[in-house]
């Protein structure tokens, strides 16, 4: 008893467990971009470029350190006085340990402007990350429902096969009747043959979009995760220029041209510093030994300097310096500029692909319907003689190949529909909850 028990309990928690595995197409995005690499990758990345934004502000602070150390000296350099002795000029054990405290007082802005590049990476690399959300999300749309479109295909090739097992048997009876001959059993069994030969290649299809699905959601090889949606239909605007304002506003691509062009301009201004002077200030206070009187007796010391440096020739360095910044600004603006004219086409191809898309549905289910009722018609005339095998299977085809058709249209439409939303730069998956 308690092993029916137990088995039950774990019936139940399996059942549990592939419930909640069949995801839709918001938990497959989210679930994405919470476990790829990728993105921990760039998150990785940007945690780095903060860390570098640190070092490059950290020559405004102090640099103080701690220093000790030991040396001997021989021969030791000693004085007679006649009736005084022998002096010492210095101990044979010297000792030194002190703080020493460095600063930079003014260097006209040149820390400022390397902590301004280095700022301008860690953007950058925020917005890299976005892109990566939005390339890995919109693939993973496009493998939820390109699984979608040919689980359906396949129940339609499914169902054609059957009829034309149901269609065969009739035959066979025929045959065995008079009334048809053996010449229709082989041509129904050809075109089953075709149908399987379909539904194979379907089924290895499938089956590569769920190995690609497996890898987007990080999951072991083999792994299988049904899914649950349909191809949902909604209006499309026509094309206005309020779209191209929003993608060059949305864009992670023109963001990221932006982020580049901007690090320039910082890089630009960094280089034209590279010969300004500076001036320094350093402080020290220690413990040293070798004072007179007493040469071996530890005293206190301290040292304070200024140190001014005023760079008079560097070979021209900053020169090649600020001509390298302005080149890498202007292709940088060129690229920009480029990204963004791309970006308004990728908007008008999209919208037209929707549109293209749209008027397809209505166009294959007129087919759909013209074809059920051809098949009909057939199926009847065939009953009574008046049409051959071949004609009913061509309609029997016809049908079939409508409603993949219409699958395919409804898939193409929402897959046009996500393509102009990522044209745009939309990113539906932001802030959602399920």
């Amino acid at each position: 008893m308690k092993s029916l028990l137990v088995c039950f309990l774990s019936f139940l928690t399996l059942s549990t467990v592939l419930g909640q595995d069949t995801l839709t197409v918001n938990q497959v995005v989210r679930r994405v971009l919470e476990r790829h690499p990728a993105i921990i990758q760039g998150n990785e990345n940007v945690r780095a470029a903060e860390a570098r934004v640190l070092q490059s502000a950290s020559p405004s602070y102090p640099d103080v350190t701690t220093e000790a150390s030991y040396a001997f000296l021989g021969p030791i350099a000693k004085l007679a006085f006649p009736g005084l002795g022998e002096f010492r000029l210095y101990p044979a054990n010297n000792y030194d340990a002190h703080i020493a405290g460095r600063y930079t007082v003014y260097d006209f802005g040149r820390i400022d402007a390397t902590v301004n590049v280095t700022k301008s990476r860690v953007q950058s690399g925020h917005d890299a990350v976005e892109l990566t959300k939005t390339n890995l999300a919109y693939q993973a749309i496009r493998v939820f429902y390109s699984i979608l479109f040919l689980e359906r295909s396949i129940q339609v090739q499914t169902e054609q096969i059957e009829a034309l097992h149901q269609h065969m048997l009739t035959t066979q009876k025929r045959v065995n009747a008079g009334t048809a001959t053996s010449f229709d059993v082989l041509t129904t069994q050809v075109r089953v043959a075709a149908a399987q030969s379909q539904k194979i290649d379907l089924e290895n299809a499938c089956q590569k979009q769920r190995v690609v699905l497996g890898q987007l959601l990080g999951l072991a090889p083999g792994a299988q995760v049904p899914i649950r949606g349909d191809f949902e239909q909604s209006t499309v605007s026509s094309p206005n220029e309020s779209l191209f304002q929003t993608a060059a506003q949305q864009r992670m691509e023109i963001k990221l041209a932006k982020d580049a062009e901007q690090s320039a301009e910082f890089q630009r201004e960094l280089a034209a510093l590279g010969n300004k002077p500076s001036l320094k200030v350093n402080l020290a206070y220690g413990l040293k030994n070798g004072f007179i009187p007493n040469l071996d007796v530890l005293r206190g010391n301290w040292v304070a300097g200024v140190k001014a440096e005023l760079p008079l020739f560097d070979g021209w360095r900053t020169d090649h310096q600020k001509e390298e910044a302005e080149a890498a600004m202007l292709a940088e603006q060129a690229r920009r500029r480029d990204i963004e004219q791309q970006v308004s086409s990728d908007v008008e191809q999209a919208m037209a692909d929707v549109q293209t898309a749209v008027s397809k549905i209505s166009i294959s289910e007129l087919q759909v319907q013209q074809a059920k009722e051809a098949v009909a018609i057939a199926q009847s005339r065939y009953e009574t003689g008046t049409v051959t095998n071949l004609d009913l299977l061509d309609a029997q085809a016809a049908e079939s190949t409508a409603r993949l058709g219409h699958l395919q249209a409804m898939y193409r439409c929402v897959i046009s529909k996500f393509e102009l939303q990522r044209a745009i730069g939309a990113r539906p998956w932001a802030g959602q909850t399920n």
